[in-house]
């Protein structure tokens, strides 16, 4: 425990808290992650790719930060994993196809290219 935890504790008692427990909040409960919780989380990503981190909080009533540490930590999507050999297939045509536009018009085709980021 860090000294500023400490240091508060030692307040908190000072000014008359007699117990260790928690005190009751109005707030959201933390969510304890269990197997069962990530297997809920993990449906509803194969059910929709798309589905935001956003979504599944609301959907599965726990906090963004869960579900976000859900991921990273138990489920590490790659998005390699989640493509089909046919997707994959189409993807190196894809690239092809945009290295030879390159080759024929140079950076002028690069400006013509839309990305998007969710970050």
């Amino acid at each position: 425990m860090s000294r500023e935890a400490i240091e508060k504790l030692s307040n908190m008692f000072e000014n008359g808290r007699t117990h260790i427990d928690d005190a009751e909040r109005d707030e959201r409960p933390s969510t304890a992650t269990n197997s069962k919780i990530v297997a809920r989380l993990n449906e509803c990503i194969l059910a929709n790719v798309y589905i935001t981190i956003d979504e599944i909080s609301n959907k599965m009533d726990i906090s963004y930060g869960s579900v976000h540490k859900i991921i990273a930590d138990y489920l590490e999507p790659h998005d390699d994993c989640l493509l089909t050999e046919e997707h994959k297939g189409k993807l190196v045509e894809s690239a092809f196809a945009f290295l030879q536009c390159y080759q024929k018009e140079g950076n002028e085709f690069l400006s013509t290219i839309v990305t998007a980021s969710e970050t």
